[in-house]
């Protein structure tokens, strides 16, 4: 078993619930505070045993809510609340050489690394059934979903709702990404485009990793015309554009390090980063069916990066059957240079059944067969392309349940001539005596890589073996503990080891 280092799990009870005492409810305001504690010690162990890597991380996440601010006594009064959660992702287990050039190795320091990374997910006002009921809006750090997909940004966004069952919504403000404050995780740009990495390039040497481009404001705004009246239709048109401003470069040599400033063309002036349309339709059509779709198209590369319809046959009340295709395309931002190269979409033809055999049982299983397709315009007539090739797979859940405990059984396979992965967990969770939590999983999992090999000539594949065994406690209603232990295990990656402890904490004032 692997020796872990002295593990600090700073398991401190969140700020601000420390001290939190019961509050009379006669204020004209209700507020809530959620917050999770997270800690996780894991190794990785090469095939000789020796440790590879080893990492103690504390994850913590505090919410605030604010509901019923000012005047609720009146019927169809104005709704105003704030909303706020942040995020500190701390590794205690980080050497200064990983994550610093200064007094480090250049061999072992990762760009991008952040021993203590802090971030703001959102924090917004908002307020609903202004001007008449016709108006509301958000005020700052926000989410936004719509047929183009998971997006946030800085800024203030306005809905005003007719009387003729449609609404009309227009935002405005600067893309979230990476490296601008309160983004001190790399991660808090997830919802950007993909294809540059933007990052403070501070304390980075001049001409060091030309890859990573200096971050600047992204001014962004956006426009949606969307159904608002009957439940049994939903509808939405989007349209966002959003812009780069600052310097750009790419190194002539194509080198990520050691490339100075006259090997690099650089240039400062505003201008597209993306721009798209998309519609997406949900329609329920009694008890029957259901039907759904998504279809995007990016207006900078002049194509269609997504395209989505779906269908729910309802045949029993107990058994419901879908059918959907999905295809989908990888877009880049425009300054990426991924956007002169030849890159391949991808096709999903999928069908499930799903069966609630009994209140307690429910089973469900699919089958489906993604494509891949080269759309290279370089490549020569009936010259084969490796990426165009089918893949079929499909997939089971068991799931049984009791007043306390519940069992799950779930398989899925996916093969190909590029390769296969095929594998199953079984998990069991249980409540005892109402307080005490116990859980369990075990896995197996196959995958063969063809198109990597094993540094000796021959494919790259493996089983991997694991187990999860974990016991909790509910502290109140809406708080509880809880402690967790995995190992897992192949040829390739040796042993892993990983203890997960999780608080959870919730507390109305």
């Amino acid at each position: 078993m692997a020796r872990f280092h002295s593990l600090a799990l700073a398991f401190a009870i969140p700020l601000l619930t420390a001290s939190i005492t019961a509050a009379p409810r006669a204020r004209a305001y209700d507020a809530e505070v959620d917050a999770s504690t997270i800690g996780q010690a894991y190794q990785l162990r090469g095939l000789t045993g020796d440790p590879v890597l080893s990492r103690r991380r504390v994850t913590q996440t505090l919410q605030l809510g604010v509901y019923n601010i000012g005047d609720t006594t009146r019927e169809g009064a104005p709704q105003v609340t704030f909303k706020a959660r942040m995020r500190l992702d701390a590794d205690f287990g980080m050497s200064r050489e990983e994550y610093s050039l200064e007094r480090g190795s250049p061999a072992r320091y990762v760009p991008l690394l952040q021993p203590a990374p802090v971030e703001l997910m959102y924090g917004y006002l908002e307020g609903r059934r202004f001007a008449g009921g016709y108006l509301s809006f958000k005020v700052g750090r926000q989410y936004q979903v719509d047929p183009l997909g998971w997006y946030a940004f800085d800024g203030a966004l306005f809905r005003i709702t007719t009387p003729a069952y449609f609404a009309v919504e227009a935002y405005g403000g600067w893309e979230v990404r990476g490296g601008l404050p309160l983004t001190t995780n790399p991660q808090i740009g997830r919802f950007e485009m993909n294809g540059v990495v933007r990052w403070d390039r501070t304390d980075l040497p001049s001409g060091a990793y030309p890859s990573i481009q200096q971050p600047a404001l992204a001014p962004v705004y956006g426009v949606s015309l969307l159904t608002a009246g009957p439940t049994w239709i939903s509808g939405r048109l989007s349209y966002r554009k959003a812009f780069n401003t600052g310097q750009s470069f790419v190194a002539g040599s194509g080198a990520l390090l050691g490339a100075t400033p006259q090997e690099m063309g650089i240039y400062d002036k505003t201008r597209t980063s993306s721009e798209r349309l998309g519609y997406g339709l949900n329609l329920t059509l009694g008890e029957l069916a259901g039907v759904r779709g998504n279809l995007v198209y990016d207006l900078y590369g002049k194509q269609f990066s997504n395209v989505e319809v779906g269908t729910d046959l309802f045949v029993h009340k107990r058994v419901t059957t879908s059918l959907d295709y999905t295809y989908w395309k990888p877009i880049f931002d425009a300054d990426s240079i991924f956007n002169i190269f030849g890159y391949e979409p991808m096709d999903d033809f999928s069908a499930r059944v799903e069966v609630d055999v009994s209140d307690r049982m429910n089973v469900a299983a699919d089958a489906m067969v993604r494509r891949y397709r080269s759309d290279d315009p370089n490549a020569k007539p009936g010259a084969r392309q490796v990426a165009s090739s089918s893949a079929p797979g499909g997939g089971l859940r068991l799931r049984y349940k009791w007043p306390t405990a519940r069992l799950m059984l779930r398989g899925s396979g996916l093969t190909g001539d590029q390769g296969q992965r095929v594998g199953a967990d079984l998990s069991y969770d249980k409540t005892l005596f109402e307080r005490y939590l116990i859980d369990g999983r075990l896995s197996m999992w196959n995958f063969k890589d063809k198109l990597r090999t094993d540094g000796l000539g021959n494919t790259r594949d493996a089983t991997s073996v694991g187990y999860v065994v974990g016991a909790g406690y509910k502290l109140t209603p809406d708080a509880n503990a809880m402690l967790q232990f995995e190992h897992d295990m192949n040829r390739l990656v040796g042993m892993r080891y990983r203890v997960l402890a999780v608080l959870n904490v919730r507390v109305w004032l």
